[in-house]
């Protein structure tokens, strides 16, 4: 059908077959007898094991017991004091301890000071850059504004004091209206 090239579906075919179907070739026995085979199976055992599968007593006791015969208890694994991140945590506290870097981010009372004036100054700093940085416009409003506020406190100035020019003008008006009234005693 397809000569010596195989069809792509008989290629999936045999690719599903090979991956489902493993070769089911046993593996070579080399063994010649049972016991080896039976021997293979068995756990193996640590040295200082008895044949009874646990320490013997003589080995329980030396392991257990001080110098006067006492039973010592053993110390209860931590696994909290074992992990890798409290070791570097603990590694890095004593480090940070020992060059003097305050690990808690606390601030004397110069340092608090020094960081409000640096403050204060940088807030300063802003502000000129602020005003530096003024279009001509804005600086011609704020002389307009300025201009404005010296003619208001002028004018609430003026009529708590009377100046000279009013006392000229109302000295002037009163003589000018004497002069020009006729009065009746004379005629």
């Amino acid at each position: 059908m397809c000569g010596k090239r195989l069809c792509p579906c008989v290629r999936l075919t045999q690719r599903v077959r090979n991956l489902f179907f493993p070769a089911m070739i046993p593996e070579p026995d080399y063994s010649d007898s049972e016991d080896e085979r039976e021997f293979r199976r068995r756990p193996v055992r640590m040295p200082g094991m008895a044949a009874a599968g646990g320490p013997t007593h003589n080995e329980a006791q030396l392991a257990h017991s001080n110098e006067d015969g006492l039973i010592v208890p053993r110390k209860l694994p931590n696994p909290c004091a074992e992990s890798a991140e409290r070791k570097s945590l603990h590694r890095e506290l004593l480090f940070n301890q020992k060059i003097g870097k305050s690990v808690l981010d606390q601030k004397t009372e110069l340092q608090k000071a020094m960081e409000k004036m640096k403050d204060e100054q940088r807030r300063k700093e802003l502000e000129e850059e602020r005003i530096k940085g003024r279009t001509a416009l804005e600086k011609r409003l704020e002389e307009q504004a300025n201009k404005l506020k010296l003619h208001e406190e002028s004018e609430v100035i003026k009529p708590e004091l009377p100046s000279s020019e009013e006392s000229e003008f109302l000295r002037v008006h009163a003589r000018v209206c004497s002069h020009t009234l006729p009065v009746d005693s004379k005629s």
